[in-house]
């Protein structure tokens, strides 16, 4: 009878140690898919040029498992190639509020000259936006636009479309480069 007993004891101890042992693993397993997971979306980021989204993924996937090499491959690539967005800019120029922009057959760098002084006046001498335009060509597309209560922004993003240039906010200037030949276009916000 003791024998039985002690049978019993042993063989339900062995019972209890592997179902720890094989609910661990489904738990290793459950978070070697997840990191799986993680991995594909950093990876669909990556490739699909979000790189900020893929770093945050990525950095994830490399402290769970560091030896990954593709993951550490793209990481570096990132680090290496990718400056992060710096939207201090956008943000100092977005709490200019405009009261009245009104400009008829201008070209691009007088409706900049314009901007600067309007923006000048409005923060009280606080904000003058710095805009760098690539190309003579660019900066002498003509323009009208009349617009109201608007933040400094919108006035240069009304801007650049209607002369079918691109915008760049770096860390210390908006750059302004050709998209492609548009005609002299008119905006009317109010």
């Amino acid at each position: 009878m003791k024998t039985t007993l002690i049978g019993a004891k042993v063989s339900t101890a062995v019972v209890l140690v592997t179902t720890a042992f094989f609910m661990s693993a489904a738990g290793l397993v459950v978070k070697a898919e997840d990191l799986n997971a993680v991995f594909q979306q950093g990876r669909a980021a990556y490739y699909r040029g979000d790189m900020d989204a893929a770093y945050k993924l990525l950095s994830r996937v490399a402290a769970a498992n560091p030896k990954h090499a593709e993951t550490a491959n793209m990481l570096a690539y990132i680090r290496a190639n990718h400056q992060p967005a710096d939207n201090t800019l956008k943000t100092q120029y977005s709490a200019v509020m405009l009261p009245k922009v009104e400009m008829a057959d201008v070209t691009l760098t007088e409706a900049l000259e314009g901007l600067r002084v309007l923006s000048k006046n409005a923060s009280a001498g606080k904000v003058m936006p710095n805009v760098i335009v690539k190309g003579d060509e660019l900066g002498q597309r003509k323009l009208s636009l009349s617009l109201s209560n608007v933040p400094l922004t919108e006035a240069l993003n009304y801007v650049t479309q209607l002369v079918g240039a691109k915008a760049t906010y770096d860390k210390y200037a908006v750059t302004l480069s050709a998209q492609a030949d548009t005609p002299t276009s008119t905006a009317t916000a109010k």
